[in-house]
């Protein structure tokens, strides 16, 4: 099945006979863009280096006292380190049969570019030798650690609440969840703001969803991620939508050009046609420049292999002109010229994949 043929902005490809050159540099910026996504929030800059050149021995030494001395940062990246506990699932692709052929063989289907194939295919080369010894073992370790951490978390976890663990087991698991993340919140934390609105709108009650409301307008001054959560909420309803869709606009906007992907997939639109969309009144040329705009960022990896993987090997089609007006067509060129020109390299350096 081809693609449709549609209207590209200016530097939407590059020449062939760059991608034999470029394809073990992507693969490599690959990688590092997976780890900027997934900890980017939990660790400094050395340590996120580190990870990306496949050192998390190192990163280990480093979290594991602070982990050990009960900072909640520490303990995630012991989590995130341990695979959650699942050290062999870190070689389940590598070891799957013929995996690197099918996984070609679905992307080649869906008529991805030659660029895309070939870095698809260095990237699979990769994968299939597996992790590194350093991974391994770094897993391990950090499963062991969590193991003997468990009873003092568990301690832990008791004494705020003050009730025994029997008593919780017999309570509603969300509101034992909300409670522990008020009672550990600090105020001007941003990620704690998130996680405990997260919770709330979990919940889904008018009380709840005002507060979540709440801590994401405190938490949206400096975090992109909280922005694009309070622009969801007050178009689906928090507790009910906001009269003035203006300023989910602008939140999302400001989101998703500093990278977030919840906000680029707001504006851009849903890629299957029978999926909800969460902003459908907003205009054609507009969601045609995002779409372009999300769709260079995908092509060059910007979210990690996480989200590289399905968006290679998927029939991924671009915003199509031919469904707009003439007038609006000229518009949605013009302004996604513009947008790619202004926003992509700031927003390409914010997500690493410069």
């Amino acid at each position: 099945m081809d693609r449709p043929v549609v209207s590209a902005p200016p530097g939407s490809s590059k020449d062939a006979s760059s991608v034999a050159r470029t394809a073990r540099t992507f693969t490599q910026r690959l990688r590092c863009t997976q780890v900027r996504f997934s900890y980017k929030r939990l660790i400094p800059p050395d340590e996120l280096a580190l990870l990306c050149e496949r050192r998390p021995l190192k990163v280990l030494q480093i979290e594991a006292p602070l982990a050990q001395a009960g900072d909640p940062h520490g303990m995630e990246m012991l989590v995130w380190l341990a695979n959650g506990g699942r050290c062999d699932l870190l070689t389940v692709a590598s070891s799957l049969p013929n995996h690197r052929a099918r996984m070609m063989a679905l992307a080649q289907k869906n008529s991805a570019t030659a660029q895309t194939l070939q870095r698809l295919d260095d990237l699979l080369a990769e994968e299939q030798q597996g992790p590194t010894p350093e991974e391994l073992e770094a897993c391990r370790q950090s499963t062991e650690l969590l193991k003997k951490l468990q009873p003092g978390l568990a301690q832990q976890f008791v004494s705020v609440l003050g009730r025994s663990l029997q008593t919780l087991r017999g309570e509603d698991e969300l509101d034992v969840e909300i409670e522990y993340a008020r009672k550990t919140r600090v105020s001007g934390d941003a990620e704690a703001d998130e996680n405990l609105a997260r919770l709330l709108l979990q919940k889904g009650t008018p009380d709840s969803q005002a507060e979540a409301v709440t801590l994401l307008e405190n938490a949206a001054a400096s975090s992109s991620s909280a922005k694009a959560a309070l622009a969801q909420c007050l178009l689906d309803g928090c507790p009910t939508p906001a009269p003035d869709r203006g300023v989910a606009h602008q939140l999302l906007v400001e989101a998703a050009t500093a990278g977030d992907l919840l906000a680029l997939r707001t504006l851009a639109g849903p890629v299957n046609p029978e999926a909800r969309d969460a902003y459908p009144d907003l205009p054609a040329p507009e969601r045609y420049d995002w779409g372009w705009f999300l769709q260079r960022l995908q092509e060059e990896g910007c979210f990690g292999t996480t989200f590289y993987f399905p968006w290679a090997t998927s029939l991924t089609q671009p915003p199509d002109l031919r469904a707009m007006s003439p007038t609006d067509a000229a518009m949605a060129q013009a302004r996604a010229t513009e947008l790619l020109g202004k926003a992509l390299s700031q927003t390409r350096a914010l997500l690493g994949c410069d």
